[in-house]
């Protein structure tokens, strides 16, 4: 069990690593599961034509001060072209429209605290690059799993480029907050 954590953190969801399943049949969960039950799993979509001066932005920031802490689970995107890059960064200024995110307990009345903005115009700052993806024709999904923390005062953003022309292209950042 290398870069196995084996201890919970007292301030998240309760996750588990069955041994022997055989002799000790259990039910997990993934901690995006307990979110969602708990109102708490939200999802940033958005879809656009990609160029090579109009990129497709979407970013995901937790105001200071707001007391939750967001925990990325996944990264999608999918373009109508190959040749389109896929990057998630770290702290990168964005300005563009602000929508709501979805909770993805369509009955809880839970709303999330992070702003959420997207855009079709580069990122600017100084942003640090978490990962950065060459995407064919399609879909790509990547499971972050809650490896990406988002605390207060930070923000997360995944921006989809294209090198020439144009393409049809959509993404999302889903989290949960604790």
């Amino acid at each position: 069990m290398p870069n196995e954590a084996i201890f919970n953190q007292s301030s998240g969801p309760l996750y588990t690593e069955q041994v022997n399943t055989y002799i000790s049949p259990a039910i997990d969960n993934f901690p995006e599961a307990d979110a969602a039950l708990a109102g708490l799993l939200f999802s940033a979509p958005f879809a656009s034509t990609v160029t090579t001066a109009a990129p497709l932005v979407i970013q995901v920031a937790n105001p200071g001060g707001s007391g939750r802490t967001a925990y990325v689970s996944r990264v999608t995107g999918s373009s109508a072209a190959s040749a389109v890059t896929l990057t998630v960064l770290r702290n990168a200024t964005v300005t563009g429209a602000t929508i709501a995110p979805v909770n993805f307990n369509f009955g809880s009345v839970n709303a999330s605290v992070m702003t959420v903005r997207t855009s079709t115009a580069a990122p600017t700052g100084s942003p640090g690059t978490l990962a950065s993806l060459l995407l064919a024709a399609g879909p790509v999904v990547v499971d972050f799993n809650g490896r990406i923390v988002v605390p207060p005062g930070s923000s997360v953003t995944l921006a989809i480029t294209i090198a020439s022309g144009s393409s049809a292209a959509t993404g999302s950042i889903n989290w949960w907050e604790s």
